[in-house]
């Protein structure tokens, strides 16, 4: 079956210091873990390192992005920065400016997302991949929260007029028993769908990763991405579906799914949530769900997060792979 990767998401209050970053190097490293996938953009907005393009977090200090690269390189750990695309909350630099590339709610309300439809929006968050990738020594970059926030987005002005241009409907009119639903559908995933593509062509053959929603194709309705689409064309290296699930059979089924709708095109590590929204799990279920991944044909595991992993936990996973 050959090698088996180990990879893990982590926040800035994981890394933030150089004391903190050369301890997460060990720990990973003693455990053979590969690949470190560091969050440098939240949903608010805020960066995790001195950008000339966003704002860093005001709650950090120097380049806790600059020296969780380095630290991870002495230990021989690859290194993905991990965006959270399309929110841009209260620390957004490119909505402070520029409010009306709001993504809005059908009463016309901001979301704390930006639109994707508008080009303006995917050039700036490309440019920030294009700074991190260009200033650190970094393997390649992570894709995350590169969808809608849900059915509620998107309907700003944009939007609406592109629409109507489109189909001669309004977009706030339209019903799933319509017979433009799936047209709408295709319509709604092409701009997501088009910013992994511009990322792919900036980012040459540095690696692309990307964190999705287990559930496919459901996904492509309830938040316009279309992943298996990005696999099967070569747009991204690496798919890290997100199943946060208490039980080692869902694992299985997913996995199983993931895997065929890939066609094999890219690995496929699966995510699971050792401490999330969705999952809180003992040493003993977490075993029992990299073993249920691997068995499945997963050709890695991505675990959230690294702060609520034990030694406990590291140790169990040293002896996988």
């Amino acid at each position: 079956m050959g090698s088996f990767g180990k990879a893990v998401w982590a926040h800035p209050s994981d890394f933030g210091d150089r004391e903190r970053a050369r301890r997460m190097a060990e720990r990973l490293s003693d455990a053979g873990f590969e690949l470190v996938i560091p969050c440098v953009k939240d949903t608010r907005g805020y960066l995790a390192y001195p950008s000339e393009v966003g704002k860093m977090d005001p709650k950090l200090e120097g380049d806790p992005l600059g020296v969780l690269v380095e630290e991870m390189g002495r230990a021989g750990l690859k290194v993905h920065p991990w965006m959270c695309v399309f929110p841009e909350g209260e620390g957004s630099a490119l909505l402070e400016g520029n409010p009306e590339l709001s993504a809005l709610d059908p009463d016309g309300k901001p979301l704390g997302w930006a639109c994707p439809r508008r080009d303006e929006v995917r050039s700036y968050e490309l440019e920030l991949y294009r700074e991190v990738s260009g200033r650190y020594d970094v393997a390649g970059v992570h894709l995350d929260y590169i969808r809608y926030a849900g059915p509620q987005m998107c309907f700003c002005p944009t939007c609406r007029r592109e629409f109507r241009e489109r189909t001669g409907r309004d977009l706030a009119e339209l019903d799933r028993r319509d017979p433009e639903w799936a047209d709408f559908l295709v319509w709604r995933a092409e701009p997501v769908t088009k910013f992994v593509e511009e990322l792919r062509r900036a980012m040459g053959r540095s690696e692309i990763s990307a964190a999705v929603f287990p559930g496919y194709p459901d996904c492509v309705v309830s938040v316009g991405q279309d992943w298996a689409d990005w696999a099967r064309r070569g747009l991204v290296d690496f798919i890290f579906p997100m199943t946060y699930t208490n039980s080692p059979l869902l694992v299985v089924g997913y996995t199983r799914n993931h895997l065929a709708q890939v066609g094999g095109k890219v690995p496929v590590w699966e995510g699971l949530g050792k401490r999330s929204s969705q999952s809180q799990l003992s040493a003993e279920v977490l075993r029992e769900q990299v073993e249920a991944a691997r068995c499945a044909g997963a050709q890695g595991v991505v675990v959230f997060h690294y702060g609520a992993l034990e030694d406990v936990d590291l140790e169990m996973l040293r002896e996988v792979g």
